[in-house]
């Protein structure tokens, strides 16, 4: 389309040029971004409106893009118009050689590997079932009616695939796996097919069916899991440590059953008066360790009854913030990643896993199936950081508990004593 236009323009009005080059590169920018973050284009142009709830300006990354947008957006305009001034002595033959050539470059550069295509085609049916979801597979559903007694923990972790490589899936996951778990918790691990972004990831596994934010608009309610878990009994609440308006989450939040949301304008759910730090960039908001620590209190809290919570993480989405968790995998050569952004992400994968552990291993904490799952593909720049994932495909964890409150209890003071790796 740009190649047409540019084309068009050695031939039409400058002013009607410039207007058609404005409109062209824009809705390519918006196409390329919707390739990157796999967000279907009409969703694209529904989300524009949350732009405000981001700090744009504080990513280095998201200026340098608009930059280059900017300065390709004057050369091209320069340079069609000089070729325009020289149109007389104008080869068509080597400017149509180029042109196509450039073309097909920046599609071979720019176009979606063929699970991206995938995961947009699935939106042809908005709201049907979805049986290959870590929540299916770990049986939650079965468990709020044959366990309620048990508490429930959805983690879902921002920008989690399923690595190739089943090293780098364990080094994420390890803290969960080490033997302070097992003698609490029985671990399985697997995979599920993933569609869209991070609202038809929750959909996904909060609701197990093939939908974004945009689909609970015209729906008073819809039966999820956080739904089931009230009827059943359960006391419900979501955690995320970004703003609530984003994605309309204060609005659909509570028509799939949340009885109390929890997001940067009150704290998480902590001290609303006191001032917690920021991590992030683009995506600023509370850093996921005090989040982990207002879904500890909450699953742990006295209340007889029990207790559904959802926590969607944060602080991994792009692009990271350096230094904000602990430097486990020496990322600043890129790890076992040979990737400095994907080892980033990895840290803070892993951190989440550290999280997760402490709130499994709290003494005051009744059985409780743990479920971690990621959303999305990473999208990262690099086709090598890429190809380290499944193409489609998201991991899982399910922490399933194997033991009564009084044996658990006791493994708990046992590890207590054991150093922490």
């Amino acid at each position: 389309m740009l190649g047409t236009i540019c084309f068009l323009g050695v031939l039409i009005n400058r002013y009607v040029f410039l207007i058609l080059l404005l409109s062209v590169m824009a809705v390519d920018a918006l196409a390329l971004l919707s390739l990157f973050f796999q967000m279907p284009l009409p969703m694209m142009f529904d989300s524009l409106r949350f732009a405000g709830n981001l700090s744009i300006a504080d990513s280095a990354v998201y200026l340098a893009g608009l930059l280059l947008l900017l300065v390709s957006l004057g050369l091209t305009y320069y340079v069609v118009l000089a070729t325009k001034t020289k149109l007389d002595r104008l080869s068509f033959v080597p400017f149509l050689f180029v042109l196509f050539t450039f073309a097909a470059f920046d599609w071979w550069v720019n176009v979606p590997p063929q699970d991206a295509l995938a995961a947009q085609s699935n939106f042809a049916d908005r709201f049907s079932p979805v049986r290959d979801a870590a929540s299916a597979h770990a049986g939650l559903d079965q468990h709020l009616v044959s366990s309620g007694e048990r508490n429930i923990l959805i983690v879902m972790v921002e920008g989690l695939g399923a690595f190739a490589s089943q090293d780098h899936q364990k080094l994420v996951w390890g803290p969960l796996l080490g033997e302070e778990v097992k003698e609490s918790y029985d671990a399985e691990s697997g995979t599920a097919v993933y569609f869209g972004t991070t609202t038809s990831g929750e959909a996904r596994e909060l609701c197990n069916v093939m939908a974004d934010y945009r689909d609970f608009r015209e729906r008073d309610s819809a039966d999820c899991l956080p739904k089931r878990a009230v009827e059943a009994g359960y006391r419900t609440a979501a955690f995320h440590g970004f703003t609530g308006e984003f994605f309309e989450r204060f609005d659909w939040y509570p028509k799939i059953g949340f009885q109390e949301l929890n997001f940067i304008e009150n704290n998480a759910g902590l001290n609303p008066v006191k001032p917690l730090p920021h991590c992030g960039v683009a995506f600023r908001g509370l850093c996921d360790a005090d989040v982990a620590k207002s879904v500890e209190a909450f699953l742990s809290g006295p209340e007889e009854a029990p207790k559904f919570a959802y926590w969607l993480t944060l602080n991994s989405h792009k692009p990271v913030m350096p230094g904000e968790v602990p430097a486990r995998l020496s990322c600043d050569n890129g790890g076992v990643f040979d990737d400095v952004e994907l080892c980033r992400m990895a840290e803070q994968w892993l951190n989440v896993s550290h999280l997760v552990k402490a709130i499994a291993l709290n003494e005051n904490l009744r059985p409780t199936e743990i479920v971690l799952v990621g959303d999305h593909h990473p999208p990262l720049f690099t086709r090598s950081g890429r190809r380290q994932f499944q193409p489609g495909k998201v991991a899982w964890l399910h922490l399933k508990p194997k033991m009564d409150d009084e044996a658990r209890t006791a493994a708990v003071r046992s590890s207590a004593q054991r150093p922490e790796n």
